[in-house]
C-alpha cells in the first residue's frame, strides 16, 4: 500500500521524498558523530588536595633527607603549592590563580605577600580535562588510574658536570592529566655517578573545596621577592643558636 501510494505521487512530491531520506541520513551521521564525541568528552576537573613527601640522598648520609608538602587544585585548573615549614619556618603558598593572571607568594613567617604576572608560556602547564595522557597505563596510585612517561634530557654547564637527565612521571587522566609521583635522576655523562635522585611520592588525596588555599590575609604586607626572602633569612640565623642550645639541653638530660 506504501508503495502504490508513492507511485502516483507528483514528481514534485517524489523529491520531497528524496530530500527527506537524505536529511534522514545526515541527521543519523551527525548523531552518530555525537554519540561518539560524547563518549570522548572529558569530565570536568574536580577541586582536590594532594599531600606528598619529597625525598632524595642526604649528603655524607645513609639517611633520606624529606619535606611534606601540599598542592590544592581549583575546578578551572589553577593550584596552589603549600610549603610546609618545620620550626621557625613556617607554611608558604605558591598561589597560581590562572582566573586572575596573578601569582602570588604568600609566607607566614614573615607574614609577607609578593605578587607578579603570571607569564604566558606557563599557561600552557594549565591542568584543563582530558581524555587521556602521553605515556602508557600504569595501574593505580592512592586509587587513580594513573599513566606512566618517561622523558630524558642533557644538563650542560652544571658545576658537578654535564648530566643525562631522566624524569619519570605518573599523571592521572582524569584529573586533567596531574602528575601525582614523579621522579628526577641526574646522572654525570664522565663517569656515571648519581647527582641527584629525588622523588614526590603522594601519601594522601581528597576531593574537597579549596577555596581556603587561594585566600591571602589583609593583614600580611606587600613585599618584594628579595625583602621577603632577607628576612626570612635573618630569621632563621636569629633561630638557629636558640635550636642548638635546646639540643644542648635535651643531650644533657
Amino acid at each position: 500500500m506504501l508503495y502504490t501510494r508513492l507511485k502516483i505521487n507528483s514528481k514534485g512530491k517524489r523529491m520531497k521524498l528524496k530530500h527527506f531520506l537524505i536529511l534522514t541520513a545526515l541527521l543519523t551521521v551527525v548523531a552518530s558523530i555525537y554519540s561518539i564525541h560524547s563518549q570522548t568528552t572529558p569530565k570536568p576537573l574536580r577541586s582536590f588536595l594532594v599531600t606528598e613527601v619529597m625525598s632524595s640522598p642526604a649528603k655524607d648520609s645513609p639517611y633520606l633527607s624529606t619535606w611534606t608538602s601540599a598542592r590544592a587544585v581549583r575546578e578551572d585548573g589553577s593550584w596552589v603549592g603549600i610549603s610546609i615549614g618545620t620550626g621557625p619556618i613556617q607554611n608558604e603558598r605558591d598561589i597560581h590563580d590562572f582566573k586572575s593572571g596573578v601569582y602570588t607568594i604568600v609566607e607566614d613567617t614573615t607574614k609577607s605577600v609578593v605578587r607578579q604576572r603570571i607569564p604566558v608560556d606557563e599557561y600552557k602547564h594549565r591542568l584543563a580535562p582530558a581524555v587521556s595522557c602521553e605515556g602508557t597505563p600504569a595501574g593505580k596510585i592512592l586509587g587513580l588510574s594513573v599513566t606512566y612517561k618517561e622523558e630524558t634530557s642533557q644538563i650542560t654547564g652544571n658545576e658537578q658536570g654535564d648530566a643525562t637527565a631522566l624524569v619519570k612521571t605518573w599523571v592521572v587522566p582524569e584529573l586533567g592529566c596531574f602528575v601525582l609521583q614523579k621522579q628526577t635522576i641526574w646522572t654525570r655523562n664522565t663517569d656515571g655517578v648519581l647527582l641527584v635522585d629525588t622523588k614526590i611520592t603522594p601519601i594522601s588525596i581528597s576531593f574537597q573545596p579549596v577555596d581556603e588555599f587561594f585566600d591571602i590575609p589583609t593583614s600580611y604586607t606587600e613585599r618584594t621577592k628579595e625583602e621577603a626572602w632577607n628576612m626570612l633569612q635573618q630569621l632563621a640565623a636569629t633561630a638557629a643558636p636558640l635550636r642548638g642550645a635546646n639540643d644542648s639541653r635535651s643531650t644533657e638530660k
